[in-house]
């Protein structure tokens, strides 16, 4: 069953994996992307990469995703589908780390309010002020904290 076209979809398969494998390789594909296009120095200094072959290396690894124009590497098609992918991922993260601070977010908020109610009781700040408009304002600040991580 395995014909020569199934195995150049592997092949392929294996150096898409194989470039986005290396954090320097993902690097590079987001300061292309970001830029559109940039030359080997520009890459080189902007992400520091030791030396000249370390960036070739990174560079022909990163082949299906990248092409070289006048002196310049540019996204081709795949590469331009891997880039969205990693701003992707990156927003994912974002929205993961969001989410794990939620419930401190809430209990720091919550005892904020309970401290800035409890002190206006204790200053004996008015009935209507401590009693209805503090405590309002504190449901309405969790309720929009907790859309803001939702």
């Amino acid at each position: 069953m395995g014909g020569a076209k199934e195995e150049g979809v592997e092949s392929l398969e294996e150096e898409v994996f194989k470039a986005l494998d290396h954090q320097t390789r993902r690097d590079i594909l987001r300061y292309v992307g970001e830029r559109k296009e940039a030359t080997f120095t520009e890459i080189m200094d902007k992400l520091r990469v030791p030396d000249s072959p370390s960036l070739s290396y990174h560079l022909r690894i990163l082949a299906p995703f990248m092409e070289q124009r006048d002196g310049r590497y540019g996204l081709t098609y795949i590469g331009k589908s891997a880039y969205a992918l990693l701003l992707r991922t990156s927003d994912y993260n974002r929205v993961a780390m969001l989410q794990k601070k939620k419930t401190g977010a809430i209990i720091g908020h919550t005892v904020l309010w309970i401290s800035a109610i409890s002190a206006s009781l204790v200053l004996r700040v008015d009935w209507f002020y401590s009693s209805i408009i503090l405590p309002s304002l504190a449901g309405v600040s969790l309720m929009v904290i907790y859309e803001l991580f939702e």
